[in-house]
């Protein structure tokens, strides 16, 4: 069974660039441009992974993190950052997410993103592969 992976995304030339990449790979994508279109899509079909960005207009992509790892069934879906505006090392999560239930995302990635890397990144936090990926884990 192919795997969904949910891009949230804000900059129509990413969502399609990142939607490409997948779904060239075998993934099947669906692509969120708010928050709000992200959580109602997560509700009706739970993705196998997530690839999320920061910076989104009205509600910032850590509101979405958050709020998913507090939905019931959802907590354990892989969350990598994808973000221009995150960079492995110089993200502080907890100074924006000072409530230590939440986990931290499972990986950060900067753009513009490294296509190997992010590959590896993905089958990594599916499963799929025994690669250590580079970012945070």
């Amino acid at each position: 069974m192919r795997k969904l992976i949910m891009i949230i995304e804000d900059e129509p030339d990413v969502m399609e660039y990142l939607k490409t990449i997948l779904e060239s790979e075998g993934y099947d994508t669906v692509g969120c441009m708010t928050v709000k279109d992200a959580i109602d899509a997560v509700r009706r079909t739970p993705p196998d992974l997530i690839c999320l960005d920061i910076m989104m207009p009205h509600e910032t992509g850590i509101s979405f993190y958050t709020r998913l790892k507090k939905m019931q069934g959802l907590q354990n879906v892989p969350v990598i950052v994808v973000s221009g505006a995150v960079q492995q090392g110089d993200f502080d999560f907890r100074s924006y997410v000072p409530d230590k239930s939440i986990p931290e995302p499972d990986c950060y990635l900067e753009k513009p993103i490294i296509i190997p890397e992010f590959m590896k990144t993905i089958e990594k936090h599916l499963g799929l592969s025994s690669l250590p990926a580079k970012g945070k884990g």
